[in-house]
């Protein structure tokens, strides 16, 4: 053998000698340091160094206009709007021929940081915002017409910044307004003259735990009662009488969930009008009566934003982010018996899935925008036939990606806003999004507050201010 060959042999050999020590000692090695593999979560700090004195919700007031209510004006009274769906039923025509301007803005609002979004009603806005000067929520009551602040209902609750402040979206009926605010405490006041009308500090009166990066679940009103998950040691979830604040029932916390970020959504399953929520620890429903009716503990993602989606009277569409993806509940009642069934679960980059908004269902369709590890179809909005999941019928394309912003079904489109504050619209023809129009209207980021729409008026925001454009299609020359 050649002097030559022999040194590139012994030099190969000692290159695998080293490989293989090197792949032994990786695969053997122990750190001496204790670590600790979890999600992502808030710092503990954050609520170490916060104030511990009492919470005195709702104590300060301050009226800056007068102005009458108007009762026929149209209405956005809630999370999702009247029918918890996400979906415009009564929209007037809308317009998306913009032009370089873009759509007409009645309005713009400054607003503390957070993705609270608000509700309509009686010619009003309401929001609940955070004040950063005077470290306090802030109920927030502004004309939907001119955007001028016409009274605010507020309260010190010195809170440290975790991803915002503001969380939660207010509900409104009966000339009352619910909020929770980023740490749990629950507010009603009256719509139109702002009143305080009773008070409930969850994690005092429940202990209640609260869910990574606040308080996220939106206050229901249903039944002439407030519907609450405190999910604490004693109550899962309990109705309130509006206008009193009385207790009318309180469920039992048997299944042991503790408070998500996830919001309460009226159902019918099985010809039976209930309440379902998705809790840290699983899926529960609960009749108009408060009894716990079934628990599902099947699928119990670690961080639970999106709400459940009912697609039939015996299924429910759950979705969760940071790598949960998706699954389908079958929910039976068989001989007096209620019986749970995962069906199917999904990796986000095999079905729909989605990380913070709730999914619409429409038509027989589901449509949602994928989470950001969902591989080809990452950050797109997309359709899938729950009768053929986890197949996605289509997407927006590669060209057409958005982030954890809002989308809502009007007039038939989808308005679709991305981190940044651009507005899109698109619409399905056949098995194809076909897009209409996009502007940017906000000007910040974080863009991720549901949004609000009545009469043809649709309110965004963004991280730090709120914008109220006029979508109506202009009649006349």
């Amino acid at each position: 053998m050649s002097y030559h060959k022999l040194t590139e042999w012994m030099a190969t050999l000692l290159f695998l000698l080293l490989a293989a020590a090197g792949i032994y000692h990786f695969a053997s090695f122990r750190s001496r340091f204790n670590i600790v593999y979890a999600l992502p979560q808030e710092d503990a700090r954050l609520f170490r160094t916060e104030e511990t004195t009492p919470i005195r919700i709702g104590e300060h007031f301050q009226r800056f206009a007068e102005s009458v209510p108007l009762e026929n004006t149209g209405s956005w009274p809630g999370f999702r709007g009247a029918n918890h769906d996400n979906i415009v039923s009564d929209s007037p025509p809308l317009q998306t021929n913009w032009g370089k301007q873009g759509p007409t803005v009645l309005w713009r609002q400054e607003l503390g940081e957070g993705y609270a979004a608000p509700v309509i009603a009686y010619g009003f806005v309401y929001i609940l915002d955070y004040l950063e000067q005077e470290e306090a929520d802030a109920l927030r009551c502004f004309s939907l017409f001119d955007g001028h602040e016409i009274w605010r209902r507020s309260y010190r609750n010195s809170i440290r910044r975790n991803h915002g402040k503001s969380r939660t979206v207010s509900a409104v009926s009966e000339q009352t307004v619910v909020t929770i605010g980023p740490k749990g405490h629950v507010m009603a006041t009256d719509a139109f003259s702002g009143d305080l009308l009773w008070s409930c500090d969850m994690l005092a009166e429940y202990q209640t735990e609260l869910p990574q990066w606040y308080a996220g679940q939106c206050p229901l009103i249903d039944q002439g009662a407030v519907i609450l998950a405190p999910a604490g040691k004693e109550a899962l979830l309990l109705a309130l009488e509006l206008r009193s604040g009385e207790v009318r029932w309180q469920t039992p916390n048997l299944p042991g969930l503790k408070m998500s970020h996830s919001s309460i959504i009226p159902m019918t399953l099985q010809g039976v009008p209930q309440y379902v929520y998705a809790g840290l620890g699983g899926l529960v429903g609960i009749s108009l009566e408060g009894e716990l009716l079934w628990h599902a503990k099947d699928w119990r993602p670690p961080v639970w934003a999106p709400s459940p989606v009912q697609l039939s009277s015996e299924q429910i569409f759950l979705t969760a982010g940071y790598g949960a993806g998706s699954a389908l509940l079958q929910v039976a009642y068989d001989e007096g018996c209620w019986v749970t069934t995962l069906k199917e679960q999904w990796k986000p980059s095999m079905g729909p899935a989605s990380e913070q908004q709730t999914p619409i269902f429409y038509h027989g369709l589901l449509f949602t925008i994928q989470p950001k590890d969902a591989g080809t179809l990452r950050a797109q909005l997309v359709a899938a036939d729950p009768l053929k999941m986890p197949e996605v019928l289509t997407g927006s394309g590669r060209e057409e990606r958005f982030g954890l912003g809002p989308y809502l079904l009007a007039d038939q489109r989808f308005w679709v806003v991305d981190d940044q504050g651009v507005l899109s619209v698109f619409e399905l023809i056949g098995q194809e999004f076909r897009k209409l129009a996009a502007h940017r209207v906000l000007p910040g980021f974080d863009a991720w507050g549901p949004i609000a729409f009545a009469d043809g008026r649709m309110i965004l925001r963004d991280a730090t201010s709120m914008v109220c454009l006029d979508l109506r299609e202009k009649t006349g020359k």
